[in-house]
C-alpha cells in the first residue's frame, strides 16, 4: 500500500498538511504517483526540516527529549496570594494552593484539552520551543467567557506578524488570524524581542555534519568495513566485463557478513588502495566532538545523553545544576506567559508555578537530610514534609513549627550580654 504523492490536495485539513507540503514535495522533483512508506520515510529524513532533523540525528532527538522530559515531570500548579492580618493589625502575604475546583487548576493539573494529558501538554510546548523557537497555545472559551481548553498549535503552521504602525502582533493559523488576547505566546531566545530563535536553527551546521558522518559510517560497514580501492588489470576489459567483475566482487566480499574475509586475486589482478583508514582520519572522534557541540547548543550535559562518562557521585550534582541553570529558566518563561494570559485583572492574586523541588528530590538519604534541616530551622512542619512525600498529616501537632533553643535573635543576644556585664 502506498501514499499518493499529491497528498497536499487530499489532506489539506490534516494536522500534518503543512509538513507534507513544505517538507516532502519540492518543485524541482516531478510527481511520481504512489510512494511506499519506506520511500516516504526516506524523503522525510532527507529534508533539513525540524521534524526531519529529529528523525535522522539521534543526538538532536536525545537533547530535545531530555529537556522536554525534565520539564514535563515537574508539577505545573496554580496558587493564589492573600494578605493576612496578624493580631497587631500588620498584613503579611500568604500563599496557598488554588481551590481544587478552580477551572485553571483543572486544566493545568488534570486535562488541558481533549487529546493531551498535562505531561503531554508540557512536552509538546517544550519540543516546539526547542525546534521552532516558540510555541503558541490557543485558549478555547465557552459561551460564558470561561477557558475550557488549552490547545497548543504546531509552530510550523503558525505565522507571527506585527501590525503596521502598531506595537501589536497577530498570529495566523490555518487561514485565520488571532490576537494576543486569544493565545498564549511562549518564545525562546529572541533577537527582535518577539520571534524566538530555536537551538535547532543554530545547530543546523553540526546536524548536517553528523548526518553525513552517519551516512559515511553506514556505507563503511555495509561495504564490509574494508578500505576503498580499485582493482588493477594487466589486460584491458570491456564495459560489460568490468560490470560483471564489479558485481562479482561485491557478492564475494561486500556486506557486513563478509567483513574480515580474505580476498583472492587471480589473473594478474592487483589491489590499489585509494582511501585512508578510519583510524587515520579519526572518524569516531570527530563524530563525538560534533555531537557534543550539538549538546552544548541545546544546553544538555553530554553525560545525560551518553556522550560522556561521569562518576556516580557527580551525576546528582550535574542533575541539580542542569535543573537550576536550564530547567528553571524554562519554567519561568512558561510561567510568566501563562500568568499574563490566563488570569483576568480581578484574578491577579492567582499565578502558576512549577514545583522545581520535585525534580531535585534526589536519593532518600539526601531528602532525609534536607527535611531534617528544614524542620530544625522551623521552615517546614512535619505535615508539610509528609505532604511532599505524598503522605497524610498527623493532625494539629504536625502543623507546629519547631526551632532549636540554641538559636536566638541578635537583639536578645545583646541584652543577654549586657545582663552578664552588670
Amino acid at each position: 500500500m502506498g501514499i499518493f504523492s499529491k497528498v497536499k490536495s487530499v489532506f489539506s485539513n490534516h494536522s500534518d498538511a503543512s509538513i507534507i507540503e513544505d517538507e516532502l514535495i519540492t518543485e524541482d522533483e516531478p510527481m511520481r504517483g504512489w510512494l511506499t512508506m519506506d520511500e516516504l520515510a526516506e524523503r522525510y529524513k532527507a529534508t533539513p526540516s525540524a521534524a526531519g532533523a529529529l528523525f535522522s540525528v539521534g543526538t538532536v532527538f536525545a537533547c530535545v527529549n531530555y529537556r522536554a522530559r525534565m520539564l514535563a515531570k515537574l508539577p505545573f500548579q496554580v496558587f493564589h496570594k492573600e494578605l493576612i492580618k496578624n493580631g497587631e493589625g500588620a498584613e503579611t502575604e500568604q500563599r496557598f494552593r488554588a481551590d481544587i475546583d478552580y477551572p485553571i487548576r483543572q486544566l493545568l493539573e488534570r486535562r488541558p484539552n481533549k487529546y493531551q494529558t498535562p505531561t503531554m501538554y508540557k512536552q509538546f510546548i517544550m519540543t516546539n520551543i526547542l525546534t521552532r523557537g516558540f510555541c503558541v497555545v490557543y485558549k478555547k472559551y465557552d459561551a460564558y467567557g470561561n477557558i475550557t481548553e488549552l490547545i497548543p498549535w504546531k509552530s510550523q503552521e503558525v505565522g507571527v506578524e506585527k501590525l503596521l504602525d502598531k506595537d501589536e502582533y497577530v498570529y495566523s493559523y490555518r487561514g485565520q488570524q488571532y490576537t494576543e488576547d486569544e493565545v498564549i505566546y511562549i518564545p525562546y531566545l529572541s533577537a527582535d524581542g518577539k520571534r524566538g530563535i530555536s537551538p535547532l536553527a543554530v545547530a543546523r551546521g553540526q546536524i548536517e555534519a553528523v548526518r553525513k558522518m552517519d551516512k559515511h559510517l553506514r556505507g563503511f560497514y555495509e561495504s564490509g568495513a574494508v578500505k576503498k580501492g580499485a582493482l588493477k588489470m594487466t589486460q584491458p576489459l570491456s564495459n560489460d566485463a568490468k560490470k560483471k567483475l564489479k558485481k562479482s566482487w561485491k557478492e564475494l566480499y561486500g556486506g557486513g557478513e563478509n567483513s574480515g574475509e580474505i580476498a583472492i586475486l587471480d589473473n594478474g589482478i592487483e589491489w590499489a588502495d585509494i582511501s585512508l583508514p578510519m583510524t587515520d582520519i579519526q572518524f569516531i572522534e570527530s563524530k563525538q566532538l560534533t555531537a557534543k557541540e550539538i549538546a552544548a547548543i541545546f544546553d544538555v550535559p553530554p553525560s545525560a545523553i551518553g556522550l560522556a562518562q561521569e562518576k556516580y557521585s557527580n551525576l546528582q550534582e550535574i542533575n541539580d545544576r542542569f535543573i537550576q541553570d536550564v530547567v528553571a529558566p524554562d519554567c519561568i518563561n512558561i510561567e510568566e506567559a501563562h500568568n499574563f494570559s490566563l488570569f483576568l485583572k480581578d484574578e491577579r492574586k492567582y499565578y502558576t508555578k512549577f514545583n522545581i523541588s520535585a525534580g531535585m528530590r534526589g536519593s532518600a538519604e539526601k531528602r532525609i537530610a534536607y527535611y531534617e534541616k528544614m524542620v530544625q530551622m522551623g521552615v517546614l512542619t512535619i505535615n508539610e514534609v509528609r505532604a511532599m512525600e505524598e503522605m497524610n498529616g498527623i493532625g494539629e501537632l504536625g502543623d507546629k513549627h519547631y526551632a532549636s533553643l540554641n538559636y536566638t535573635t541578635l537583639d536578645t543576644l545583646e541584652k543577654h550580654e549586657r545582663i552578664k556585664e552588670n
